[in-house]
């Protein structure tokens, strides 16, 4: 079994090239494990890493919960495999002569921090709802995390975290319908108490890296999803209105 995606992409930002892979395991409430220690009621409904795109599709779903289940019945083996699987990313990115990223937490929000400084040539990014990981100072230079708004994040704690020049990333209403072509710009900035901040469009790409988002901002993502959940998702205030 391989652990990381095998359709790795190349994106090109700011002028690097970047090789990257990631690690999809079923999300939070999915069997019987549980991946995500600060999940929220709003982000469980919301996950568009179970409710959109390929991870529809039951064989998907069924790669994602192998994965999983095997990480915690079978730690030394996964963590053997995701090695190699690692190793191997960092060799063709090297034939390709680009920077070899890594997502560990595309539907989950474990901690690599100890992993992770295998492999210092390597950056490792993700999302986290836990605060106390972006304020560690002692947190792995080459793993890079943003910190995922949620209903339950205080306007305090989230602009500590911006002030301190870590990036926070919040789904806005901003509609997004591919298939139309209607797909709305997100606000240039946002208001936490009496402060703006930047926003910038977090869709843009996915490589969560401040070289290419720059530090203390907001990462702006659209809500992916059906009208329905997105008033769910609004109503229950994962979803910040514009």
């Amino acid at each position: 079994m391989f652990l990381l995606s095998t359709n790795a992409k190349l994106e090109k930002r700011n002028g690097q090239q970047y090789l990257i892979a990631g690690l999809s395991l079923a999300p939070h409430g999915i069997g019987d494990y549980q991946v995500c220690p600060d999940a929220t009621a709003g982000c469980k409904s919301a996950c568009v890493l179970w409710f959109t795109g390929r991870t529809v599709m039951p064989m998907t779903r069924n790669a994602m919960k192998r994965r999983k289940s095997l990480f915690f019945e079978n730690r030394e083996l996964f963590l053997d495999q995701l090695r190699h699987d690692i190793a191997k990313h960092i060799r063709l990115a090297n034939m390709a002569k680009v920077k070899t990223a890594v997502r560990l937490n595309v539907a989950s929000d474990l901690d690599w921090s100890q992993f992770v400084t295998e492999f210092p040539q390597v950056s490792f990014y993700d999302y986290t709802k836990v605060k106390s990981r972006t304020m560690d100072d002692t947190w792995p230079d080459n793993h890079q995390l943003t910190y995922s708004l949620n209903e339950r994040s205080r306007w305090q704690t989230t602009r500590a975290i911006l002030d301190r020049g870590k990036n926070v990333a919040a789904v806005f209403s901003t509609r997004y319908h591919p298939q139309s072509g209607r797909i709305d710009a997100l606000p240039e900035s946002y208001r936490l108490n009496n402060r703006e901040y930047q926003v910038i469009d977090g869709d843009v790409h996915d490589v969560r890296l401040q070289e290419l988002d720059g530090s203390g901002v907001i990462v702006g993502l659209r809500f992916k999803g059906s009208l329905k959940r997105r008033a769910l998702a609004m109503k229950n205030g994962f979803c910040l209105s514009v």
